[in-house]
Parts: structure tokens; sequence; C-alpha cells
């Protein structure tokens, strides 16, 4: 074993301890774990000052996303618009636990339509929780099914897991794409049972209202009393319509978009120079904290790829399998697609697992395009369970709570509906046997 075998293990080890005991802020982890492990390996300051540049310039598009997406749709939820959203949503669900959980499989599913999970939190967080607390079902489960949701549909020709994937593979994307639908649609029918099941543990757990407290609570909220001004309120609306709209048409970059969208709003809202200024030092300082963890998220990709960290701690997965297991193992590798997106993060995943995969699968004569589709429809459902992806921790943040909470409550259902869609992908042929 090579000493940057020994380092990687090590380091990750020590990542995921401190990561689900909750002894350090992942932010601390993300800068001081990689360098100490590309020091030991023998790598200097300078080096990893240009690994460090390279692996912040791949975030800062998305921070600068996430930070004014986040002030925009803040600002959004206190002119009242989400309440509007909310007693739209409040018309279809009926008193039962498992309605809400499908109302927000249903929702989390059509906003990661655009293939942007900062989206997909950002609108369904603020429109559901409410709903969550006025009924007393766990905050847990609505990350989960906004997981699940984002690993139903995020899957799209303009989203980023299938464009990585496709950069590394040169497959034609819409071949891949069309192939992915009918196990997209058994994820859906699969996250519908999973309604079902959290349903019947959170009732258990004392959640749910009785029908007459129900009809109640759905009473005040839809009848409510606001004192947002109709006409602004309706234009606000409108805004947030639009930039959804302009946002998945893909026609304005999505950080240039909601930088104008925001400036916009302010001005709507709050055309004194001074409230606007208070009101930006107020959405800066609830979001800054997120942007440190994208930011950090840059240093931990930026050292680990380009010393070739993953890479080797990739290729000893690899050699860890006999060679009568050639032909499978890409099916291994992708039945273990949640765990191991939970540690490396989906670039590692793309840019050095699936070339991996796929290389090996060439020389036992499976094709590029199966292995593609195994690891695509595996690996996206785990996605929003990564302390490695930025948006994960947009989603911790807007529900105030921690990494290790969320993936003790939610790595094994979501890692049991990937193996059940590899399985499906087999049964129905789209990956042959």
């Amino acid at each position: 074993m090579s000493l940057m075998l020994i380092t990687g293990i090590v380091m990750f080890v020590i990542l995921t301890w401190c990561l689900l005991k909750n002894i350090f802020p992942p932010s601390i982890l993300f800068i001081l774990l990689p360098t100490a492990a590309a020091l030991v390996c023998g790598f200097g300051f300078k080096e990893l000052g240009d690994y460090v540049a390279q692996g912040l310039k791949s975030v800062v598009g998305t921070a600068t996303l996430v930070a004014f997406s986040a002030m925009f749709f803040t600002l959004m939820k206190e002119a009242g618009v989400f309440d509007v959203i909310v007693r739209f949503i409040l018309r279809f669900i009926t008193p039962s636990t498992f309605s809400v959980l499908l109302a927000t499989l249903v929702i989390a599913s059509i906003c990661s339509l655009d293939g942007n999970a900062y989206a997909t939190l950002l609108v369904t967080v603020p429109a559901l929780l409410p709903i969550y607390e006025k009924m007393n079902i766990s905050k847990k489960t609505l990350l989960l099914l906004i997981t699940v949701g984002v690993g139903v549909t995020g899957i799209t020709p303009w989203g980023g897991s299938l464009n990585r994937a496709i950069a590394v593979t040169h497959l034609d994307i819409l071949d891949v794409y069309y192939r992915l639908i009918p196990l997209q649609a058994i994820l859906f029918v699969l996250g519908v049972i999973l309604c079902w099941f959290m349903a019947k543990v959170e009732n258990r757990s004392g959640s749910g209202i009785s029908p007459d407290e129900f009809h109640h609570m759905r009473a005040d909220m839809l009848t409510c009393k606001t004192d947002h001004n109709p006409w602004l309120l309706k234009l606000n609306f409108a805004l947030v319509i639009a930039t959804i709209v302009i946002l998945v048409s893909g026609l304005v970059a999505g950080n240039y978009l909601f930088m104008i969208v925001f400036s916009l709003a302010v001005i709507i809202n709050y055309p004194d120079a001074k409230k606007a200024q208070q009101k930006i030092k107020e959405y800066a300082l609830t979001i800054f904290p997120v942007i440190v963890i994208f930011l950090t998220i840059g240093v931990f990709v930026g050292i680990l790829q380009n010393t070739g960290i993953i890479k080797v701690l990739v290729n000893e997965i690899a050699e860890i399998f006999p060679t009568s297991l050639g032909p499978y193992l890409y099916l291994i590798l992708a039945a273990f697609s949640v765990p191991i997106v939970i540690l490396i993060g989906s670039d590692a995943f793309y840019f050095a697992l699936l070339p991996l995969a796929v290389g090996l699968g060439q020389s036992f004569g499976v094709s590029p395009l199966h292995v593609t589709i195994a690891m695509l429809i595996t690996e996206q459902i785990g996605l929003l369970l990564s302390p490695v992806i930025p948006a994960t921790h947009l989603g911790l943040s807007l529900l105030n709570l921690r990494v290790d909470e969320h993936i003790r409550h939610s790595m094994t259902k979501v890692w049991i509906m990937s193996v059940c869609a590899l399985i499906a992908a087999l049964v129905i042929g789209t990956i042959p046997v």
C-alpha cells in the first residue's frame, strides 16, 4: 500500500467519524484534513495554494447562486409569497400524515425538474415547514423526502449530474436521458412507498392532528389576515414565477439571474435606501455560514483531486474485487453509490470513479452506456446526503439540522431505494444482465 493510499484512507475515516459524531464544524475539517493529508504525501504549501485556487474557482459560481437565491427567497418569504403557496397546498392536503409527506415528494420532484437542488430546497422548505411544524412532523423527514425528490427528477439534460457523466463518457445526452425516464418513474413509486412507511413511523412518534384540529388549522391558515399590500404581493408572486420560469429555461445563468431578481425585489419592497441596506445586512449574516461551507468544500475538492489522493483511492477500490467479478464490478460499485457519494461527493464520483467503472466495464465487454446509467440512477438519490456537497448544507441550514442527524435518519432508506432502482433497471432490461 502506498503512502498516499494509507493517508487518504486515514483522512476519510477521521472525516467520517468527526462528521457523524459532530466533533468539529465541517468547514474546519474540510480545510485542515486535506491539507494535513497532502503535506504528509509530500506536497508543499505553494502547490497546495494553486490547487486550492482551482478548487475555489469551481465553487464560486455556485456560492454566488446560493447567496443571492437564498436572500431572494428569504425576502419573498417575508413579503408573504410563501403564505400564498402554503394556502394553495393546504387545499389538497387531508388530515393524514401520509398526504403531507406525499405532497412533499410531489412538490420536491416538480421543483427538481430544473436540475437545481438549491432552488428545490429554497422553494420547498419555506412552503412546507409551517405545515410540518403545525402537524408535529419531523424536519428530518422533510429533508429526507426532498432528498428523494431531487433523486427522482434531478437527472435532466440540463442538470449537473448528467452533464458531468456525459463530459466523462462522451455519450449522447438524450440517449442516456430517455433510458433513465422509466427508472425515474420507478423511483417515484418507491418514493410513494417511502411516504407511506414514514407516515407510519411519524404517527407512532406522535405526529398528526385530529380531523377537527386539522380543519381548524387549515381554516386559520387559509383565512389569516396579513398586513401585506395586495398589489405588492401580486407583484412579488409574479417575480417568483418569472424567476423560476427563466431559471428552468436556461436563458440566463442562475447566479446572474438571482443577482438581478434580488436587486429588483429590494427596490420593490424596500424603496428606502436605509431600510434596504439594513435588510441586506440581515440576509447576509444569515447566509454567511453556508457560504463558508461552500468555500471550504472548494478547498477540500481542490486539494484531493489535484494531488491525486481521490484517484488513488478509487483505483484501489477496483483492485479489491477478484477478476472473476470483472463483468459485474460496475454493478457492485453502483450498489454502493450512496455511501460512496456521501464520502467523496459528486465531482469525485463522476470525474474519478465513473471513468474507472467505464474502463473496467469495457475491458469485459460492458457498454459505457449501461455503466453510466447504473451509476447515475443510483448516485443521484444520495446526492443531498453528502456533507461534501454544498446543497446538503443549505438544506441543513434552512431546517437547523446537523449533518449527522440527517445521515442517520435518511441514509439507510435512501440506500435501499438506490439498490431497488438498480435491480429494477436489470429486471426491465435497461441494463442487460
